[in-house]
């Protein structure tokens, strides 16, 4: 059996799900009017890809599903499934069984198609069931009203089902589809020649320009590669000299700070050593008239103590004893006294010497400590003056570590207004705040708009120089705290304000300003700053003044890095670095004037001591020469006067030897200080000589630096200005930064480039003016037109290629065409026959020249009744001419199922038995399922279907094999 079963659930009156099983060569369906028994044919028919709702018997597809009775409800969905026996390979596919299924939903009125329980599209089953004898225009699935039909349709109309049966339908429908593709193709060529014939007329004068463009373009763009080259090769040169112009610069400025400085510490040391000399001046002329006047009263007491002396030599000549020894004795006590008193005196230097050894000490212990103290001031000043010079270029230069945001300011392009933290200035004590607050956002970008913003992101994607952020002012939208938790916040400890109260800026920025910090609160301190975030929910941004958060949401932030300078806070690091620097500057200078006063003092005490030594080595062979002296008195005292006490009697102060110990003594300190002074006096001034030739020659000197530094300063200007034009015309002129240019640098002869250059700029000034887009509107046009006249071909080839297989497909037409309906033709006779009983029929072709499309008539002549046309029979004829005519197909061509609805209806009993018995001829090659209620036609099927209504609206099935049925009925009788 080549169709299998059917399954319907919810398919019109079939409202639960039924299965109808088909395993004899015919089946019956059978029942009363109305009980849903044409509903199967229609089921059939609908899964099999019919899409007329009026074939289907219904005013919307919708029809075909369960809509419900009194005692049923509406059902959503209607489905029927077809399950064919495929083994013969009718159908062309590989399965052995092919089952499809066809699904409509109410609500969504979307239908669903299967073959095999995989989805597929209606085309799909069309093209399973084509040529199998299934199609809609055949007549192996009729009805009443086809039979009907066909009897009365025009001769180009019934031609149709002579092609399903030749089996030309499916190559009909291809030479339609490929007839529908030439009209396009022709349409498409007509459109073709047109476009093609407008670009003929743009193609020649863009070739023109393209190429003149084309040499524009490769000239520009050498142009471009040498100039580029040029240029890096200019910046780097300028670079280099400004390298080493600037370390000039630097070297000529400290060796003019050391020769000033220099000069101001020996004009300094100078000034001093010049009052030194005016006061050592001041000291010598006061001790040369001490001097003077005590070498006045020494020689005054030196001339009585010889006219003594003279008075005691005569007395030890000529005096008796007791007179010489009472000289003897006065000399001896004079002696003793000079004696004492220079060994006292020699006892005092030795004294002072170790004193001023014991003061050089601790002077060069001073000196050592203030060295130290000198070298770590210097350290940290050195640090402090390295950091000021980090600050001052991080002033200068800001964005060096953030590479985009430095090529975009450095490239002046347009629209661009500067960077959050240029243009935002926090107030004091509120830098660390307002810096921590932004993060990241100080170095974002502020453009005038979007478009300057996206020019930006162009140029940095061209020269690759990085990512950067920007804020265009026509999209910023301030935002603000909600004044009823500013309320709540003004009421807490520690709130200070709102971040945009603690900044200044331009009035244009007020939007940006309040946008970023119109809604972060600035408190005093981290616990504070806890408190209010939860007061207000965790909802507002938080910075306290050592730059602590509490974000949005509750999260904080806070810590401290080594150097946290940042744009914001550069100038208040800055500002406390100069205050430092200038409070350890006045450390240093004041440990070196004092260690230049205790090197001063260790040379004093160094001179006083060299002339003690001095003095204490005069002073000692004296004392020998005193002590020698008293003891030769003393020996020629005890020769004359042996017996006398020699006990020291003290001479008094009036006595002439003290008097001249005491001016001798004076005297030679008053010497001694003179010497001092003047070897002081004599070394200060040959210092100050030295100083004043040594100044001079420095003041020399610092005349060739500066005018070194007018030299340098101008060089400098001349390559600042010559940089700033090379990286402009670089920046505007190719809108490249110089990292990237640097990149492109050709390995070549800059000399040759840089004449290359001058030659390509006046190659291209002749070539005048230059359409740059010719080239891509030549490319266009010319690829346009190659495409196009390509089209041409394909197109022209396409319509040969279509015109012969619509040819091919003519000829297989004709062919198929002709050899069916001869065949059919030949059967129709002897079918006619048969079913009228006699009489002879035949089938022509109006027009036998035009065999595609002639359409085909009948001419039939029944019994004793003269030939006629079909359309002057009556409605039982006509019903049996196109059931003949049905049967010459199926004799012609086997078909695999036929489904008949009540086709034999208009007949009477004796045709319906003639009919009913010639269906049992084509039992074993073709399935026959046959709709009916005639008596006659129920006894020639295999089994029987009953449909019946037990419920109002809702059909049911009931199954009846023949053979079955006769066997009861044989029992029946013998029973009886």
């Amino acid at each position: 059996m080549f169709l299998k079963r059917i399954e319907l659930q919810g398919f019109k009156s079939f409202a639960d799900k039924s299965i109808i099983t088909f395993d004899s060569d015919v089946i019956g369906i059978v029942g009363p009017n109305g009980c849903g028994k044409s509903n199967i044919n229609d089921a059939i028919r609908w899964v099999l890809g019919e899409q007329s709702v009026k074939s289907l018997r219904g005013t919307s597809m919708s029809d075909v599903i369960f809509n419900g009775s009194t005692e049923r409800k509406p059902v959503n969905m209607a489905e029927v499934t077809l399950v064919f026996d495929n083994s013969r390979h009718i159908m062309n596919v590989d399965f052995e069984e092919v089952e499809v299924t066809r699904r409509l939903h109410r609500q969504s009125g979307e239908g669903e198609y299967f073959i095999n329980k995989t989805p597929c599209r209606l085309k799909d089953i069309v093209n399973l069931v084509m040529d199998t004898g299934l199609g809609r225009d055949s007549l192996s699935i009729i009805s009443q009203g086809n039979i009907s039909a066909f009897a009365d349709a025009k001769p180009e109309e019934r031609r149709a089902l002579f092609e399903e049966a030749a089996g030309v339908a499916k190559y009909k429908k291809r030479k339609n589809e490929s007839l529908g593709k030439l009209n396009r193709t022709q349409e498409n060529l007509s459109r073709l020649e047109d476009i093609i014939m407008e670009l003929e007329r743009q193609v020649n004068p863009l070739k023109r320009q393209a190429k003149k463009a084309n040499i524009y373009i490769e000239k520009k763009s050498e142009l471009e590669k040498i100039e580029v080259s040029v240029l890096v090769d200019e910046i780097e040169k300028l670079h280099t000299q400004m390298e080493e112009l600037k370390k000039k610069s630097f070297d000529l400025d400290t060796q003019k700070a050391m020769h000033e400085t220099t000069i101001s510490v020996e004009d300094n040391q100078n000034s001093e050593l010049r009052n030194e000399m005016y006061q050592l001046d001041r000291e010598i002329t006061k001790l040369q008239e001490t001097f003077t006047k005590l070498s006045e009263d020494a020689r005054m007491l030196e001339t009585r103590k010889i006219e003594m002396d003279e008075k005691r030599k005569y007395a030890l000549e000529f005096a008796s004893n007791a007179e010489k020894a009472k000289e003897l004795k006065a000399m001896m006590e004079e002696a003793h006294y000079e004696y004492e008193d220079r060994s006292r005196r020699l006892q005092d230097l030795e004294t002072d010497m170790a004193l001023r050894k014991e003061e050089m000490t601790k002077c060069d212990n001073d000196i050592s400590y203030c060295l130290q103290e000198n070298q770590q001031a210097n350290a940290i000043l050195n640090r402090l003056q390295n950091r000021k010079d980090v600050l001052e270029n991080l002033a200068r230069q800001p964005f060096n570590h953030q590479q985009a945001v430095k090529a975009v300011l450095d490239a002046n392009l347009n629209g661009i207004l500067g960077v959050v933290s240029q243009l935002f200035k926090p107030q004091m004590n509120y830098e660390t705040a307002i810096s921590n607050s932004l993060a990241g956002a100080m170095y974002h970008i502020v453009t005038k708009d979007e478009a300057s913003a996206r020019h930006a992101i162009s140029f940095l994607k061209k020269n690759q120089s990085g990512r950067a952020t920007f804020l265009p002012l026509t999209v910023m939208k301030p935002r603000y705290m909600n004044k009823e938790h500013r309320m709540l916040a003004e009421n807490c400890e520690g709130f200070l304000g709102i971040a945009s109260e603690f900044v200044e800026n331009e009035e244009r920025f007020n939007t940006l300003r309040d946008a970023l910090f119109g809604n972060v609160i600035v408190v005093d301190q981290l616990v504070n700053a806890n408190e209010i975030a939860k007061v207000l929910r965790y909802g507002y941004k938080i910075v306290t003044l050592e730059g602590d958060i509490v974000n949005k949401g509750g999260s904080m932030t806070g810590g401290r890095t080594r150097n946290q300078a940042t744009p914001l806070t550069i100038q208040k690091e800055l500002n406390q670095v100069l205050q430092s620097l200038d409070g350890q500057s006045m450390k240093v200078d004041g440990l070196k004037n004092q260690l230049t006063a205790l090197q001063s003092k260790k040379e004093r005490l160094r001179t006083d001591f060299v002339q003690m030594q001095i003095s204490s080595a005069q002073l000692d062979p004296i004392v020998k020469a005193k002590w020698a002296k008293y003891d030769r008195l003393k020996a020629d005292y005890e020769q004359i006067a042996p017996q006398e006490d020699l006990a020291d009697s003290a001479l008094m102060e009036d006595d002439i030897v003290v008097k001249l110990s005491a001016v001798h003594s004076k005297i030679d300190d008053i010497t001694s200080q003179m010497k001092s002074k003047r070897e002081r006096r004599l070394k200060a001034g040959n210092e100050v000589e030295r100083k004043d030739g040594q100044i001079r020659q420095l003041r020399r000197e610092l005349n060739v630096l500066q005018n070194e530094m007018r030299e340098v300063e101008v060089a400098q200007a001349k390559a600042e200005t010559r940089l700033e034009t090379s990286m402009e015309r670089l920046s505007s002129t190719y809108e490249m930064t110089f990292e990237y240019a640097q990149s492109m640098k050709l390995d070549t002869d800059m000399e040759e480039a840089r004449r290359r250059v001058v030659v390509l700029r006046q190659e291209i000034a002749a070539l005048g003016n230059v359409n740059l887009d010719a080239p891509k509107e030549y490319e266009e046009v010319s690829e346009r037109f190659t495409f196009l006249s390509k089209q041409r071909e394909d197109l022209l080839a396409a319509k040969d290629k279509i015109l012969t297989a619509i040819d091919e497909m003519d000829e297989i037409m004709i062919k198929q065409f002709k050899e069916m309906f001869d065949k059919i033709n030949a059967q129709l006779n002897d079918v006619f026959r048969a079913l009228f009983g006699g009489g002879k029929a035949r089938l022509f072709m109006v027009d036998p020249q035009d065999v595609l499309n002639t359409g085909i008539d009948i001419d039939v002549q029944p019994p004793g009744k003269t030939v006629q046309n079909i359309r002057l029979f009556s409605g039982g004829e006509k019903s049996l001419i196109a059931i003949c005519v049905l049967f010459s197909i199926l004799k012609a061509r086997t078909m695999p199922l036929c489904i008949f609805d009540e086709v034999e209806a208009a007949l009477d009993q004796a045709n319906v038995e003639r009919f009913a018995k010639y269906i049992g001829q084509f039992r074993g090659e073709s399935q026959f399922i046959v709709v009916t209620h005639r008596p006659g036609t129920m006894a020639q099927c295999d089994a029987l279907y009953g449909v019946t209504m037990q419920q109002n609206g809702v059909s049911q099935l009931l199954k009846v094999k023949l053979q079955d049925a006769i066997h009861m009925i044989d029992k029946e009788e013998v029973s009886a």
